[in-house]
């Protein structure tokens, strides 16, 4: 049970963060902001498909271990650029809870 909501409230909160970055001009503000604006798209695609594969994962494991690791790494990934860019510590939260959120979930995608 505690599986399923996990891979819900990552996978929900995937759909809904992907969508958000390619569908809000103030994330392409904040993509230019990172200096990055040539990924932002990369970067909303891969949430939707990784939201989108944790959730099919409670119907397949191997996907939702898959998703749930690229998903951890694009994490750390943004945890990496808002400290290069010397972002404020309460920004950081989501990104970090999202990343151990999903550490998780790959050790129990692959148990299952």
């Amino acid at each position: 049970m505690v599986l399923v909501v996990m891979a819900l409230v990552s996978g929900v909160s995937f759909l809904y963060y992907g969508y958000t970055v390619l569908s809000q001009p103030r994330m392409k503000v904040e993509f230019d902001r990172y200096r990055m604006p040539g990924v932002r798209r990369l970067v909303g695609a891969v949430e939707l498909l990784g939201g989108a594969a944790v959730l099919l994962g409670l119907a397949y494991p191997p996907l939702g271990a898959l998703a749930a690791a690229g998903l951890t790494s694009l994490m750390a990934l943004g945890l990496l650029t808002r400290l290069r860019i010397h972002d404020e510590p309460r920004t950081m939260v989501p990104a970090a809870l999202l990343a151990a959120l999903n550490a998780v979930l790959v050790a129990w995608f692959l148990d299952a």
